[in-house]
């Protein structure tokens, strides 16, 4: 009889257990985290991307290629909803750059990349230091005519209440002060320029922009204090109508299937390297927090979708036709987050963008996720920030969100060095575990506590943050 009591106590305790959510999410934390331990296959797939089709500039044949690939690849986990979301765009070319500069009686070759959407052009002139490239920084500036040099950082010295912005509205700036060309800095040292877009809406830009290497700049910095220089700039480079397509693998919730968290990464590259960091980290990032779902067999109140965009590159085409095609089907208000994974490796923590509500959900779950990876320290930063594949979603008042990643000294970011040598097993798994035990407390909580930002909200919420001024010159400022 004392046998019987003691079974039907531990069935008691048992049952109690089951009903604990708290518990029940640190067993399915648990089981993440030994999933992705075990059997990730993340890294192998950065490596098979990375050297089987080497940069993925969405439009080309490489490009397509992989998202054939992962495409199959989310059927291969168990996903019976994949499609893809087909679109055309402005589609930029490389061709070839030449800059000399004339800093002391000769001219000397530097090694330069344009930016992208630079037209093509033969241009002579002096050039002016602009500083970081901010519009406090033309005051008493006279730049008409003359090529400006830019930070795309921000220089040691610039008072910290003052905010970076991304290297296109510098370039608006730029123009919009008569500049005839533009050479940019890579604010990350290593002898390395770096590309990026120099456009907000896909069209060639007016002027050539071009970017130098850290290290090339402060030489060229110490040069115009001394006296001036006289640059020659050549580039040539065209654009063409392209086709690309974001891949989605969507996994239906059982409670409330119309509400969706969608969990995206950006699958293309640049065309001077094969994008490890930028952003095949991210892309298998996504790839394998699927692949764990369906291994583990695990089952969300709300449905998830997983994307792998294209175009983010050039313009954020990809995620801003996911958007488009949502408010179309009217499923824009059943999105309740965005989880935008941009070169993700090391996570330590989240970067929440829209409503402040949701901190308390992200550190309490947070908190649960650190018991079970000691090396995720629960970090919750508020930046709000336009340059990835969420924007298109905050613009519509979406709650995002991002990882908080630990980069090494050496950043890669956008260079020809942007390639797997830099990244470890570990470094991707990481992300992979505190993201999918992330994504499994939001898809199965009872309650979100972020809603959709009305208009008013949205417009409160970009100037509290310091984001009007970017947003106007970007064209995107749709308030009075």
């Amino acid at each position: 009889m004392k046998w019987r009591w003691l079974f039907i106590l531990f069935i008691l305790v048992f049952l109690s257990g089951c009903e604990n959510p708290q518990l029940h999410l640190h067993n399915v934390f648990k089981s993440i985290d030994l999933e992705v331990r075990s059997h990730s296959q993340a890294y192998p797939l950065l490596l098979e991307i990375c050297d089987r089709y080497g940069p993925r500039m969405a439009g080309t044949e490489s490009a397509a290629y992989a998202e054939e690939l992962t495409a199959l690849l989310f059927r291969s986990y168990g996903f019976d909803n994949v499609f893809f979301q087909p679109f055309t765009f402005n589609q930029w070319l490389r061709e070839d750059v030449r800059l000399k500069i004339d800093t002391a009686g000769t001219y000397v070759d530097f090694p330069a990349l344009a930016l992208a959407y630079t037209p093509s052009s033969d241009i002579q002139a002096p050039i002016i230091d602009a500083g970081n490239g901010l519009i406090n920084d033309y005051n008493g500036l006279d730049v008409n005519g003359k090529i400006v040099l830019i930070h795309l950082g921000l220089l040691p010295g610039t008072p910290s209440h003052v905010r970076n912005t991304h290297r296109a509205q510098k370039l608006s700036l730029a123009i919009a002060q008569g500049a005839v060309g533009c050479i940019a800095v890579n604010p990350i040292p290593g002898e390395l320029p770096s590309t990026g877009s120099a456009t907000l809406d896909g069209e060639m830009i007016r002027i050539p922009a071009v970017s130098i290497s850290f290290e090339q700049g402060e030489k060229l910095r110490a040069s115009l204090i001394r006296g001036k220089c006289t640059a020659r700039l050549h580039t040539r480079n065209s654009c063409k109508q392209a086709h690309a397509r974001n891949v989605v693998a969507r996994m239906e919730g059982y409670g409330l299937p119309q509400e969706t968290i969608v969990v995206g990464a950006h699958l293309d590259s640049w065309d001077i390297a094969p994008g490890a960091l930028d952003n095949a980290s991210g892309a298998v990032s996504v790839l394998e927090m699927a692949r764990t779902f369906k291994a583990l067999n695990l089952k969300t109140r709300r449905s998830v979708e997983f994307v792998l965009f294209m175009a983010e590159e050039q313009g954020h085409y990809g995620s801003e036709l996911y958007v488009r095609e949502a408010r179309k089907r009217n499923l824009l208000e059943g999105i309740r987050y965005m989880f935008n994974h941009d070169m993700t490796v090391n996570t330590y923590g989240f970067n929440l963008m829209g409503h402040y509500e949701s901190e308390d959900f992200f550190r309490q779950s947070g908190a649960l996720i650190g018991r079970t990876d000691s090396a995720f320290t629960n970090t919750i930063e508020h930046v709000t920030y336009m340059g990835s594949d969420h924007a298109p979603f905050l613009m519509e008042g979406i709650s995002t969100f991002t990882p908080l990643c630990r980069y090494q000294a050496f950043h890669t970011y956008h260079t020809s060095a942007d390639g797997p040598q830099h990244i470890t097993p570990e470094m991707i798994n990481s992300n992979i575990r505190t993201s999918a035990m992330m994504v499994y407390a939001l898809a199965n909580s009872p309650t979100l506590p972020a809603t959709r930002m009305s208009r008013e909200q949205l417009r409160t919420y970009f100037i509290d943050n310091q984001l009007q001024e970017e947003l106007v010159i970007s064209g995107d400022w749709t308030w009075n």
